[in-house]
């Protein structure tokens, strides 16, 4: 199933397997990688105490653990029975544990009963579970039919009863955690009612559960520290996801994620994000063909920025009054603690919109963009409708500390909350007398803090209730501060008006008295010396009067004449002036106008170049799409293929039905050039053939006891097979249940058997220490025992021109047998027990596997100088072969690890992780295609050696030990043999010989219905096989 958040893209079929921030679902535990097995050991402690207590770091995947490890094993019916069905009921405590709780099972009955009443409900039940220390046993008694149903209670978040309680030191929010936490004990210690109860905590508040005596015995009897997850962990938490969602990543991509994460446990959720944000990028601006590279990963920022830059898109897309109501939502919604820890405070859109000065409307479309598809900063999930009484939370607290903008609106409002608190203290100080009111600074700061918070009574009430209190407070400090400074500013002037109106009055009163002086005195001087010109310029006055009459008259004419003449040549200058004005600027205009001309004629030119440019692109651009459709089709129908392959083997109840999802499951995958060896289609064919041939259709019954080696002859359908039943069997592989025949019968274990290459002799090694020679050429010759170990031989090789052998024994040595003469010399004599050993194709080299973990190779030209390939301490080398062309050898171990090594320079190539045992056995097919492995774990795995990060075909009908495989030398059978039961078993190789079997047993079509059950309704229907009329 592919949740909202992870749907597929409609342009190229693929989906993002990556959650982001939040945790992952229940429904996408098979997008859930890197802590597999880890469930098992929660569900023990579950199963025997019906608590456990998960604890781990912040970002450690505690809550994804628990969703997606443990309860999807309960639903398989691990605990309580098969049948038994669980009812989940998830909550975590907040401000109101027991009211959430009380929301949280009303809401896992939502499903069967009628929404309208559930405000009612809830109320009834919060009612009953505050009733008594009993409550939460009786509720459960009363709403849920216990005889048929398992209740798991998933309290996620459990630290969130502390953070309240410690930012509320009020007794009724300690009470309501005491209450809460004796529901939970007490519903633990009734013993005949199937409740069980899981929380998950950050380990840095586990100190903080000794405040409840019972709660704390509860978590030393039963809890689970989740570890720090190693490099593989991570590793597979990158590649696994990737693998599903039908993309591949680069390998550098992967070790620089890996360098990045280091050893910080809190780096999980970002991790998660950055590679989601890289997977849409890359499904938006890269070739889908192509696996995810480090260019697709730098494009997003990385994991140092990737977040932050995400979460700036969603703040940018706002408007300026969204962007202060989103500021004041992100501030209400988080807090920081005394010790600086960032806590999530989810608070309900009705508060929000009360704390902001806004709608309720006006919240959610500011909240949409931080959830929706894509985004996961927000919680609920995008496809929950919003509405006044949903609660907003962080999905996770990681982005507290990486989005830069959301870091300093926590700190902005932690240095706003300490004012308030500061200025409530105070407030209540005055109360009661003993403080007075505010002054500067003090004074200052808390009005410029009233001024740019603006506080509400609703943000204000979660840190101090009082207020009304602080507000008046501050006001009459504010108040009496300005009185106080206006009357000083009041008596400043009233003295200096007095003191300027005195200066003034004394300085103009001396001014005047003086001036008045000096005055008078002047102008009697000037009056006696005036009078005497007065009466000589009246004579000389009267003589020029009647001379200027004449030349004014004159003058008045001469400048009449003369302006009239200056304004004349004035207009002919202006005029002049204006042709020529007139002039430049239509030569200007006309060279604008070619210039203009010039420009449209090259723009022209430049549009009509583009143009055709544009249609050649845009040409492109559709092959590519078309190209990109086709692609992201045949992944989606590859990815369909698969999981017919897998839903086939699922069914049991008929028999064709299970084949016809099965051969359908090939047929996808041939037409969509799938991998050849798809593990999912190989075994649902192989399950197919199973379930309607029998279930021994390919199992070879003849040995008694168990089949320790086989060997085919070269270039042909004979084989052999010998163990601990002292048997030596021939084998017809082409009719072997009707043909085979007992070639030996022995009193003693039979433990290595092998065919020389040129098909003459046959030769097995006993635990005799005799090795027993029969001639395949002549079958009337007696059987030839070879002496010359003193203990047990296990194992032989020959070498590739059948001139010799060379043999391996319990008694350390390793000897050297002439084909021709049949006697042996001691070739080495080893101090190292050495379990396993093999001649290089060329003649050359013989390497050999040792108890002490070494891989040693002797030169046969230069026995004396062995050369350790390879040491690791204890881990001993159990089996080794050479591929065909002689450039790899490949190792097995008793960890289960598979490495491949390059003869050239014996540097690892790879190391093929799956086997959880010992390796016992190791073989090519003859075109070196296929590398085959078998463990002590009872499964062979078989994988592809041009696409070894392909995920093998794992072969697991063995119920004990796999002993020995062979390849047929046609190369379309894999022979595999055990000490159990079917002792050998016969498989093809590849899918097409099962699909060709498959076919002949079919005999009819699915019909629509079973179809679109099984492929898909929007995958037009066809027949798997149009030649049958019959469908049903």
């Amino acid at each position: 199933m592919v949740s909202a958040e992870n749907a597929i893209d409609k342009q190229n079929g693929l989906f993002n397997p990556f959650p982001g921030l939040r945790p992952f679902k229940v429904e996408e535990s098979h997008l859930f990688f890197g802590r597999e097995g880890q469930s098992e050991e929660i569900l023990r402690k579950l199963s025997e105490h019906k608590f456990v207590a998960v604890i781990g770091a912040s970002g450690s995947g505690k809550s994804s653990l628990i969703y997606c490890g443990l309860v999807p094993v309960l639903y398989g019916g691990f605990i309580g029975g098969k049948n038994s069905t669980w009812k989940i009921i998830t909550t975590r405590p907040g401000s109101s544990p027991i009211e959430n709780l009380s929301s949280a099972i009303i809401k896992s009955k939502s499903s069967i009963d009628d929404k309208s009443d559930d405000i009612i409900k809830q109320k009834v039940v919060e009612s009953v579970l505050r009733s008594s220390s009993m409550g939460l046993v009786d509720t459960i008694n009363q709403s849920f039919d216990l005889k048929k149903e398992n209740i798991l209670i998933i309290i996620d978040q459990f630290e969130e009863l502390f953070r309240y309680k410690s930012s509320r030191k009020d007794m009724s929010t300690y009470n309501e955690s005491e209450a809460f936490v004796k529901l939970l004990v007490n519903a633990n210690n009734v013993t005949n009612t199937p409740i069980y109860i899981v929380l998950t905590m950050r380990s840095d508040f586990i100190g903080e559960c000794s405040q409840f005596y019972d709660l704390t015995e509860l978590i030393n009897n039963s809890n689970y520290l989740v570890p720090q997850m190693t490099r593989d962990d991570f590793r597979r938490a990158i590649e696994g996801p990737v693998a599903v969602g039908g993309a591949e990543i680069e390998t550098q991509l992967v070790q620089q994620l890996l360098n990045e994460v280091g050893d910080n446990p809190d780096q999980l959720p970002i991790l998660q994000h950055a590679l989601m944000r890289t997977w849409e990028y890359w499904t938006e601006h890269s070739d889908i063909t192509q696996p995810i590279n480090v260019s697709d990963y730098e494009a997003i920022g990385k994991m140092e920025k990737a977040l932050s830059e995400h979460a700036n898109e969603a703040y940018d897309e706002l408007l300026e009054n969204e962007k202060w109501i989103c500021e004041s939502m992100f501030k209400t919604i988080t807090e920081k603690g005394n010790d600086n820890r960032g806590i999530r405070h989810p608070t309900s859109i009705k508060d929000i919109a009360t704390i902001a000065l806004s709608e309720v409307d006006d919240v959610i479309k500011v909240i949409e963009p931080f959830r929706a598809s894509g985004r996961s900063f927000i919680t609920p999930s995008h496809e929950i409708k919003l509405d006044a009484d949903s609660i907003i939370d962080l999905s996770h607290e990681s982005l507290m500390r990486i989005w830069n903008k959301l870091k300093i609106w926590v700190d902005e409002e932690w240095t706003a909350v300490q004012m308030y608190i500061r200025l409530s203290e105070a407030s209540e100080m005055y109360q009661l007398g003993k403080t007075g009111l505010w002054r500067p600074p003090d004074l200052q700061l808390a009005i410029n803090w009233r001024e740019k918070q603006k506080p509400t009574l609703a943000w204000a009430q979660r840190y101090n209730p009082a207020y009304e209190r602080a507000m008046v407070y501050l006001e009459t400090s504010d108040k009496d501060y300005r009185a106080e400074e206006e009357n000083k500013v009041k008596l400043q002037k009233r003295q200096l008006r007095r003191t300027k109106v005195f200066a003034i009055v004394l300085g103009t009163a001396a001014i005047i008295a003086v001036g008045l002086t000096l005055y008078s005195q002047s102008l009697k001087v000037e009056a006696d010396r005036e009078r005497k010109k007065a009466e000589v310029q009246k004579q000389l006055a009267e003589e020029q009067k009647g001379i200027a009459e004449e030349q004014t008259i004159i003058a008045k004419d001469k400048e009449k004449e003369a302006l009239e003449q200056k304004e004349e040549a004035e207009k002919q200058r202006l005029f002049a002036e204006q042709k020529q004005k007139e002039a430049i600027r239509n030569a200007e205009l006309a060279e604008k106008q070619r210039l203009i001309a010039l420009e449209r004629q090259k723009e022209a030119t430049q549009q009509r170049s583009l143009a055709e440019v544009n249609a050649e692109e845009a040409r492109k651009q559709t092959v590519e799409a078309e190209k990109a459709r086709q692609e992201a089709f045949r992944r989606r129908m590859l990815s369909i293929s698969q999981s017919l392959g897998v839903k086939s083997q699922q069914i049991s109840d008929d028999i064709q039905l299970k084949g016809l999802v099965a051969y359908q499951s090939y047929l996808f995958n041939n037409r969509f050039e799938g991998p050849q060896h798809n593990p999912d289609v190989y075994m649902g064919l192989y399950y197919a053939l199973k379930g309607i041939k029998g279930q021994t259709f390919n199992a070879l019954n003849g040995h008694t006891g168990s089949v320790m080696d086989i060997a085919f002859v070269p270039g042909s359908n004979t084989m052999f097979s010998t163990g601990g039943d002292g048997k030596i069997i021939k084998w017809n592989m082409e009719n072997p249940m009707d043909t085979f025949k007992i070639i030996s019968e022995n009193p003693f274990v039979q433990r290595t058997i092998t065919v020389t290459p040129d098909a003459k002799y046959m030769i097995c090694g006993t635990d005799e220490s005799k090795i027993l020679l029969y001639d395949l050429k002549n079958s009337v010759s007696q059987v030839k025992e070879l002496v010359g170990h003193t203990s047990i031989v296990v194992a032989i090789a020959v070498s590739p021109d059948s001139k010799y052998f060379i043999s391996v024994s319990n008694d350390k040595t390793i000897r050297k047998w002439d084909l021709s003469t049949f006697e042996s010399t001691i070739l080495i004599q080893n101090e190292a027990k050495i379990n396993t050993i093999k001649i290089s194709p060329d003649n050359k080299n013989i390497t050999a596997g040792t108890q002490e973990g070494k891989i040693i190779n002797w030169d046969i030209e230069n026995i004396s100088s062995p050369k350790i390939i390879y040491e690791e301490g204890k881990n001993a080398i159990t089996s080794i072969t050479y591929n065909h062309r002689g450039n790899w050898l490949v190792s097995g171990d008793s960890k289960g690890n598979v490495k491949i090594w390059d003869t050239k320079n014996y540097k690892l190539i790879d190391n093929l992780e799956g086997h959880r045992s010992r390796i016992y056995d190791l073989d090519f097919s003859p075109d070196d295609q296929l590398l085959a492995s078998s463990s002590l774990d009872g499964t062979v795995r078989m994988w592809e050696c041009e696409n070894l990060n392909n995920q093998p075909v794992v072969m697991k009908d063995h119920e004990s030990w796999v002993l020995s495989i062979a390849f047929s030398p046609d190369g379309k059978k894999l022979i595999t043999s055990s000490n159990q039961k079917e002792r050998i078993l016969i498989w093809a190789t590849k899918s097409e010989y099962m699909a060709r079997e498959l076919k002949t047993q079919l005999t009819r079509n699915m019909t629509p219905d079973e179809w679109n059950a099984y492929v898909a309704k929007d995958v037009e229907y066809e027949k798997t096989f149009p030649e049958l009329v019959k469908s049903n």
